[in-house]
């Protein structure tokens, strides 16, 4: 098939959402079909992808041509902005949904365009919340991660303290993980946590630990390139996901594949992420949280959620995620 992936946000930028754009665009390549990645994304100085063909800010005319040489169309994300040239065009489209339909910066107009674009093909999404707010015929695919993170663990004797990844913002709760290491301090729990990413919470996250006389227990460790956090996820004894909502959560796949077990809040596809693999706790609850960590930071707790993640793991890889992709687009080429 020729395939042509939109990823508005794409390489050089980082996240979840240009992560899986690049993973799967790389693995449909890989088992021989033509790709191409449209995005508004600029290189900024960086290399341009060796391994696929990019086409960053096309012109109109270039995005017609691009969609009428395309069997199959996917936007990673949905983008009222080229939704017009696949109905123009009469070519199959697919929209990967990876955060929730409703709420959000999209009220309205724009909101309810969303919705309607969902009848104009099929549709994935990355968890069953996600799918709630999906009106159109949708199938759920959960997300993969990269194969850096998959990588043999180490042993127990070398493991240290708990571990909290990503952006330093509000929703990400990485204010809950270090109360949570309070309490578990005045408890008698000497144990440490590094907090890897950074955002515009990180001076308040630094005043709360001092506060809380944790300047030596709480380490503040900034953007962490992915090789150096993989390592990091295979050194670290549990890593704290206390979101105060997410649509899936990569991370929580991240650091399983590294080995590492996980508490993380029950809210958003969360749970889908961590699977048996890891204790859930409430939303916004510093106390759960500190309790769930002091229960899974026990040697029998944590290896029976180790024992989980093999088979965990293995459902989220790229190559058995990019096959559950091509299934659905070779059925909308099939059926157009």
């Amino acid at each position: 098939m020729n395939i042509l992936l939109e990823s508005r946000a794409f390489y050089p930028s980082v996240g979840g959402l240009e992560m899986m754009s690049r993973g799967l665009a790389t693995a449909w390549q890989d088992v021989g079909h033509t790709v191409r990645v449209v995005t508004i994304t600029p290189l900024d100085g960086d290399a341009e992808l060796d391994a696929l063909t990019v086409e960053r800010q096309p012109s109109p005319a270039e995005m017609q041509r691009h969609v009428q040489w395309a069997d199959v169309f996917v936007q990673s994300g949905i983008s009222l902005r080229s939704l017009h040239w696949p109905v123009w065009t009469g070519t199959p489209l697919v929209i990967i949904h990876h955060n929730l339909l409703s709420g959000g910066q999209d009220t309205g107009v724009r909101a309810w365009l969303k919705r309607r674009a969902t009848h104009l093909g099929a549709n994935v999404a990355v968890s069953g919340p996600v799918a709630e707010t999906v009106p159109g015929p949708v199938v759920r695919i959960p997300n993969t991660f990269r194969p850096v993170y998959d990588q043999p663990s180490t042993g127990e004797e070398s493991r240290d303290g708990l571990l909290f990844v990503g952006r330093l913002v509000s929703v990400k709760g990485a204010d809950l993980a270090v109360e949570a290491l309070r309490r578990l301090r005045k408890r008698g729990i000497d144990t440490t946590l590094t907090i890897c990413g950074d955002g515009p919470e990180r001076d308040a996250l630094e005043r709360q630990a001092k506060e809380a006389d944790l300047e030596d227990a709480v380490k503040f460790e900034g953007w962490t390139e992915p090789d150096e956090l993989a390592d990091r996820y295979r050194h670290a004894e549990l890593l704290l996901v206390p979101s105060r909502y997410e649509p899936f959560g990569i991370v929580a796949l991240e650091t399983l594949a590294s080995g590492c077990p996980v508490v993380a809040a029950e809210t958003g596809g969360l749970p889908e992420a961590v699977g048996d693999c890891g204790l859930l706790v409430p939303p916004d609850d510093a106390e759960g949280l500190a309790d769930a960590t002091e229960r899974a930071l026990r040697s029998d707790v944590r290896d029976n959620l180790r024992a989980a993640i093999p088979a965990h793991v293995n459902r989220h890889r790229v190559d058995r995620i990019a096959t559950e992709y091509l299934h659905l687009l070779r059925r909308v080429v099939q059926v157009n």
